[in-house]
């Protein structure tokens, strides 16, 4: 039977050895390189020596030879304590709004005839807004002074008579009428001047709400009227807070697209919120920039309290362990950490109380990868700090 070259001939585990064997002598010999134990003599391949070195400590880094490499000083920028002021803020906000804002009514009804201001218009106080049909006021204005004028020639004929033909009481009743046409001419005036409404105080139209042929009543505003000489923020501050902040203190507001100006506090209420818990403070300024406008949303900075040449850190020195302020001291080349006591907490410092000498170089920012005991060169704030890097193996440089 002739075998079936399809199926694969069973090679004995013997003839895979030997087969190994031969691939191992056909190799060259790998003379001149060092193996994993050391260097090679050059003919037999064989190692000479053996590394058994071992890093002793965190941070140390292992050499060819097995002596522990020294470790590298990362190089950090230290400051000292220095007197500087310190300004801690409360930040909210809030709507700005006109200085003052009037919808502008008619104090009797009437058809609009006439609309002389459209929205943006800006207007002096006194000036007439809307006109309304005034026709039966003038006309009963006439009456009245026709009736008062008559009221007095009568009065005059009586008088001219005199007392001997005319009895003083009727001279009384006629003067007595002249009176009463006087006040009614007068009231009928009155209504005539009002079918002309007029500005209460100078401002911009920010809103027109009727046109003309609209029935307008004591009910209806015509116009919204601003005044936009200043513009108010009214602020809402936690009762702790609000105990520093006084009248005419500086307000620094921010609008939504960056833009800035400051304003001053105008009053502050005189009660405390019970259900909020907070004192409401209004902010005025008369100079801000053209995108603040009535309705706009602005944020607040608000400086609550201050300290004058106060012993500070940069606020990026100081971190918390436990629950506890501390910083990081230069001693004899390691970063070691001390708890200090903080005083005013500033938005870039931090007043320090206790903890630090005058003279202890403190590693500014306390962030940058440092850790207990880490070696470190100081140098002074402003220069770069460098990250250390791991050196090469010392005996790899010779032999290249």
């Amino acid at each position: 039977m002739r075998p079936d070259p399809k199926r694969a001939i069973p090679v004995p585990r013997l003839g895979l050895a030997v087969l190994a064997l031969a691939l191992a002598a056909s190799l060259p010999a790998c003379g001149g390189q060092a193996d994993a134990h050391g260097p090679g003599d050059g003919k037999t391949g064989k190692g000479k020596g053996k590394g058994k070195g071992k890093g002793k400590g965190k941070g140390d880094w292992k050499k060819g030879g097995g002596e522990p490499e020294e470790e590298v000083a990362l190089t950090v920028p230290v400051t000292t304590l220095a007197p500087s002021e310190i300004r801690r803020y409360y930040r909210t906000s809030g709507t700005l709004k006109a200085r003052r804002t009037a919808d502008v009514v008619a104090l009797q009804a009437g058809i609009i005839t006439a609309l002389e201001v459209e929205e943006g218009d800006e207007i002096k106080e006194g000036d007439r807004v809307a006109r309304l049909d005034g026709r039966s006021f003038q006309l009963q204005a006439s009456l009245d002074r026709l009736t008062a004028k008559n009221a007095r020639q009568e009065l005059e004929r009586l008088e001219a008579i005199g007392r001997s033909a005319i009895a003083q009481e009727e001279i009384d009743r006629q003067r007595f009428a002249l009176e009463s046409a006087l006040a009614s001419s007068k009231v009928s005036r009155h209504q005539v001047a009002l079918t002309e409404v007029r500005a209460p105080f100078s401002g911009t139209v920010t809103a027109r709400h009727v046109d003309i042929g609209n029935l307008a009543s004591t009910a209806t505003p015509l116009v919204t009227l601003a005044d936009l000489s200043a513009l108010d923020l009214e602020l809402h501050l936690p009762e702790n807070e609000a105990s520093s902040v006084t009248p005419g203190a500086p307000v620094e507001i921010e609008l939504l697209d960056g833009a800035t100006f400051v304003a001053d506090v105008l009053r502050r209420a005189p009660v405390v919120d019970a259900m909020t818990g907070t004192v409401k403070f209004t902010i005025r300024t008369e100079s801000y920039p053209r995108a603040a406008v009535p309705g706009a949303f602005a944020r607040a900075r608000v400086l609550v309290d201050t300290r004058e040449a106060a012993p500070s850190l940069p606020r990026t020195a100081v971190f918390d362990l436990e629950g506890k302020p501390h910083v990081y001291v230069v001693t004899d080349g390691k970063a070691r950490r001390r708890p200090v006591e903080l005083g005013l907490q500033g938005e870039e410092r931090y007043e320090i109380k206790a903890g630090v000498a005058p003279e202890d170089p403190v590693i500014v920012d306390a962030r940058d990868g440092i850790a207990e005991g880490m070696p470190v060169t100081p140098v002074p704030e402003g220069q770069a700090p460098t990250k250390p890097e791991k050196r090469e193996d010392a005996a790899a440089d010779k032999a290249g």
